[in-house]
C-alpha cells in the first residue's frame, strides 16, 4: 500500500506549526549578538513556554542545589544552547503527549521516549567530548516527530509489519519504507523543514535510523541513533518498534563506543528516571 508523497506532505502540513516564540529562541541563540535580556523578553511573552522551561531547569537532570525561580537566572545559569533545548522541549511537549495507536504508544509515551533520547544524546556527547551536545539534545527530542504523521498508516498495516519483521532480515523502519513507501525518520525530516528548523536538525532527524546515509552531520545523526537505541532498550514510551530497530555497529564504531561505554550510558539513563519531575 505505498502512499503517495503528496498525501504524506498534506498530513505534514496539517500539523500545527511550532510556536513563534520557540522559533525565535532558536534564531536568537544562534546569533552571537543576542543578550540574556533579548531571550528573556521573547520567552517571557509565552507563559506556557516560560513555565515549561522553569520546570525542566529545576529537574534533577540539571542538578542545581537551589531552585531556579526566574527566566533570567535560568538563561544565565544554563546558557543559550541549553535554553534553546528547553524552549524546544516546552514547545513540542503538547504534540508528543498524544496517543499513536499505529505504534502502540499511549498518551505521553512518545514524550517520555523522546526526552530520554534527548538526555542520552547530550550525555553521550559529554562522554565522548563532542562539541554539539545541546544540538544533540534538541535532535534527540525531535527524532521521532515523523511518527505523528505516519502512525495512521502504520495502524493499517501494523500486524503485517510485525509479522514480516520476524520473517525477514529487515528492521521495522526498513519495512515501513518498503510497505508504506516512507519511514518515520524521512517524514520527520519533511516536518522539520516545514518548521524551518536548521539543517543539522533536519539531517539528524531524517537519518537517525541510517546515520551512514546522512548527507551531512553524520556524527550528530550517529549520536541520535545510538541514544535512541539505548532509550528504546528501557521500553519506556517508544512503541511496538522499540526492540526492532537495533543499534548499528558502524554508528558505534564512528563514535568509538565500546560495550562499557554503553553500560555507563544506560546507568545514566537509570539515574534520570529516579527524578519524579522528569517528564513534567
Amino acid at each position: 500500500m505505498p502512499i503517495k508523497l503528496e498525501h504524506i506532505l498534506k498530513r505534514v502540513q496539517a500539523l500545527p506549526p511550532l510556536p513563534t516564540s520557540a522559533l525565535r529562541v532558536i534564531a536568537l541563540t544562534k546569533n552571537p549578538d543576542t543578550s540574556v535580556k533579548d531571550l528573556e523578553t521573547v520567552i517571557g511573552r509565552d507563559p506556557a513556554l516560560t513555565a515549561g522551561m522553569l520546570r525542566q531547569a529545576n529537574s534533577a537532570y540539571y542538578g542545581y542545589a537551589r531552585r531556579i525561580s526566574s527566566l533570567q537566572e535560568a538563561i544565565v545559569m544554563l546558557g543559550f544552547q541549553v535554553t534553546q533545548g528547553l524552549a524546544m522541549a516546552s514547545a513540542v511537549a503538547p504534540l508528543l503527549k498524544t496517543d499513536l495507536l499505529g505504534y502502540g504508544i499511549e498518551q505521553e509515551g512518545l514524550w517520555k521516549h523522546s526526552l530520554l533520547t534527548a538526555m542520552t544524546a547530550k550525555r553521550l556527547c559529554q562522554h565522548r567530548k563532542l562539541p554539539f551536545g545541546d544540538v544533540a539534545f534538541t535532535a534527540g527530542l525531535l527524532h521521532d516527530i515523523g511518527k505523528l504523521v505516519i502512525s495512521i498508516y502504520v495502524q493499517e498495516v501494523g500486524p503485517y509489519l510485525l509479522e514480516k519483521v520476524k520473517e525477514a532480515k529487515f528492521t521495522y523502519v526498513e519495512l515501513e519504507e518498503k510497505v508504506i513507501g516512507f519511514n518515520h525518520a524521512t517524514v520527520g525530516g519533511f516536518l522539520a523543514k516545514t518548521w524551518f528548523l536548521p539543517q543539522d536538525l533536519v539531517s539528524a532527524i531524517s537519518s537517525h535510523h541510517a546515520p551512514s546515509q546522512a548527507q551531512s552531520h553524520v556524527e550528530l545523526a550517529s549520536v541520535v541513533h545510538v541514544a535512541n537505541g539505548l532509550a528504546s532498550l528501557l521500553g519506556i514510551g517508544g512503541g511496538v518498534d522499540n526492540f526492532l530497530n537495533p543499534i548499528q555497529q558502524d554508528a558505534l564504531d564512528r563514535l568509538a563506543l565500546k560495550e562499557n561505554d554503553l553500560e555507563r550510558l544506560m546507568a545514566d539513563l537509570g539515574e534520570f528516571l529516579v527524578d519524579p519531575t522528569l517528564f513534567g
